[in-house]
């Protein structure tokens, strides 16, 4: 089984050159835009990004959900040109339940810690294989007790 580890550009640790181009990014709802040409839109809070807000950054990606002190914290979805997940974020990585989409032809549904697969879920492998199993680093664990041409159940 492939581990899967997600990997998040974050501009917030990183200090750049930025101007706040509309509103207030301070204390309120503004638009930033920073000197690697990434933008946020959103809600600030101590001139950090905090609540709802949109981050665009020059690659394309895109994250959209709640922010903490300008971390990712509650839920989100963050689409880049290979993936996308859909759930619950706590600093920065998918944490709690969510949905990730690899490959047209396989995702992941289920619970998520510090960004690996961990806990119950549902892995959907690229030949249509479906595997039922609690998740432990990303990876399938327990014992095979049903197993048949598309699905495999582990407990």
């Amino acid at each position: 089984m492939k581990k899967f580890i997600f990997i998040f550009p974050f501009f917030f640790t990183i200090i750049l050159t930025a101007q706040c181009v509309s509103g207030n990014c301070n204390n309120g709802y503004g638009v930033k835009k920073y000197q690697d040409g990434t933008l946020y839109i959103g809600e600030w809070w101590n001139d950090a990004p905090s609540g709802k807000g949109t981050v665009v950054w020059a690659d394309g990606s895109i994250y959209v959900g709640d922010f903490i002190a300008g971390k990712y914290n509650g839920t989100g979805a963050h689409f880049t040109s290979k993936s996308l997940y859909i759930g619950d974020f706590k600093n920065d990585l998918p944490n709690g339940y969510g949905t990730f989409f690899m490959s047209p032809k396989s995702m992941y549904v289920g619970d998520f810690e510090k960004g690996e697969m961990q806990g119950y879920g549902i892995f959907q492998h690229p030949d249509g294989t479906i595997e039922e199993a609690f998740w432990k680093n990303g990876k399938p664990t327990g014992k095979i007790i049903q197993e048949d041409a598309k699905y495999i159940l582990k407990k």
